[in-house]
């Protein structure tokens, strides 16, 4: 096995537009790696092993013109690279979504290891013909009624703080605000901030651009609880911060086709640990990208229950009282993480537990109870107490170009299979052939 060492140097760059605004979400690409930019329109580039000497960097947000950078790398490293972007000429560019470039390497590896057998997912239709803006003050609920009936469209919230109860999400609409920092929806409701028409399947919806707040008696950011005969479909969050809820940040079930990009889940779940700051049950086809989940509330960062066809890349989680993510129950499967970095986690990082959702207490070992075909490629998950417990993981599932370094043990494994290609553990794993060597201090249900 040969170890890998993580990047020691990295460039750090900001993105503006030509009158020196910061701007969010912007990509920053070079030989198929990419990263992008947060609210205050900053960059970290890692500086690999074995980095070339010059960078051209490629630089793209929807509706602005793409610019190119050359950088010598050894000159860009104490210093901030600044970069402009002329906006172009049309309105509709502030609420289209821009499509997530997968990294190359996640297709090359998924394509390797698993073959066709991955399904991603598909992007919600927008409905950009009808637009109504509103300012603060103005009814939300109002706008998001007459855009769904008169067969889609966007519900633009200009710059400033909209104090709302409860609302109801419909199909075919796209809330978009003037940006994170800039467009803030506050809750005063005492229910769940958003939830959906009883019994009425949802599709095609797209939040961008804003902050979700939660209030005292908020419940969960988004509920939705769909029919497994006829799912939600396409739901997109795209520069957005959700926070401060009592219950999940996003809480949904039975949906597929599910996008998360460049956006921010955090301090959710005050009401205990069974809240988390995102809680996927029965739902298929996700995409997570550039997205942190940090700083839990009581609860988990992500749970992913009967999750299927899950890839992450780019994303943080820090921070948390217990378990990080937990993936457990039937019909998951092909969960994919590329450089997820997991820290400072009291319990487990990752915590795949074999456990049943309808009988949680009732230890099992049925293969269908825990995720099979698992792969963590370019990782980072250190200075957890436990880095991951897996049980009965199978597959092919792999560990690839990944580092770890936890408190107690980096990964225990009990009855799994799985394959660990130029992976370093600096605390080391434990295999274990019976549930009895399970550590005494580590739940066999947590």
């Amino acid at each position: 096995m040969t170890p890998i060492i993580m990047a020691q140097n990295a460039m750090r760059g900001l993105v503006t537009d030509t009158n020196n605004t910061p701007l969010d979400g912007v990509e920053i690409s070079f030989n198929e790696e990419a990263v992008k930019t947060k609210s205050n329109g900053q960059f970290i580039w890692s500086i690999t092993d074995a980095p070339s000497k010059t960078i051209h960097f490629k630089i793209e947000k929807s509706g602005y013109y793409s610019e190119s950078k050359k950088v010598v790398v050894e000159d860009a490293l104490d210093t901030l690279l600044e970069i402009k972007l002329k906006p172009l000429q049309n309105p509709q560019s502030n609420y289209i979504i821009t499509k997530v470039k997968i990294e190359e390497e996640v297709l090359n590896v998924m394509h390797d290891k698993w073959g066709d057998d991955f399904k991603h997912v598909q992007y919600p239709k927008q409905y950009l013909n009808r637009v109504i803006t509103l300012n603060p003050g103005d009814d939300i609920q109002d706008a998001i009624d007459k855009m769904h009936d008169a067969g889609g469209g966007v519900v633009l919230l200009k710059s400033g703080i909209f104090e709302t109860g409860d609302l109801i999400i419909k199909s075919r609409v796209t809330l978009c605000g003037d940006g994170r920092e800039l467009t803030t929806i506050k809750h005063i409701g005492t229910g769940n901030f958003i939830n959906q028409v009883p019994k009425k399947k949802l599709t095609d919806v797209v939040f961008k651009d804003l902050t979700f707040l939660g209030g005292s008696d908020t419940g969960s950011g988004l509920n939705l609880r769909g029919d497994d005969n006829d799912r939600h479909e396409r739901l997109m969050w795209q520069n957005v911060t959700v926070k401060n809820m009592g219950s999940h940040g996003v809480g949904i079930s039975r949906v597929n086709h599910i996008i998360m990009d460049n956006s921010i889940f955090q301090h959710n779940g005050t009401r205990g640990g069974l809240h988390h700051n995102i809680y996927f049950l029965f739902v298929g086809h996700v995409l997570q990208s550039d997205c942190d989940m940090s700083f839990p509330s009581e609860g988990k960062s992500n749970k992913y229950t009967s999750a299927k066809y899950v890839l992450s890349q780019r994303c943080v989680m820090k921070e948390g009282k217990g378990n990080g993510i937990q993936a457990d129950n039937n019909m998951a499967g092909y969960l994919f993480f590329h450089k997820l970095y997991m820290s400072n986690f009291k319990r487990v990082a990752l915590w795949f537990p074999c456990e049943s959702y309808y009988n949680k207490f009732e230890y099992t070992e049925d293969l269908k109870w825990v995720p099979q075909h698992v792969i963590l490629n370019k990782c980072e998950i250190v200075n957890n107490t436990w880095g991951a417990m897996w049980r009965i993981v199978r597959g092919p599932s792999y560990v690839i170009n990944s580092y770890f370094d936890n408190t107690n043990i980096d990964m225990g494994l009990l009855k799994c299979d799985v394959k660990f290609e130029h992976s370093s553990f600096k605390t080391g794993n434990q295999v274990y052939t019976d549930i009895k060597q399970w550590p005494k201090d580590v739940r066999i249900l947590w």
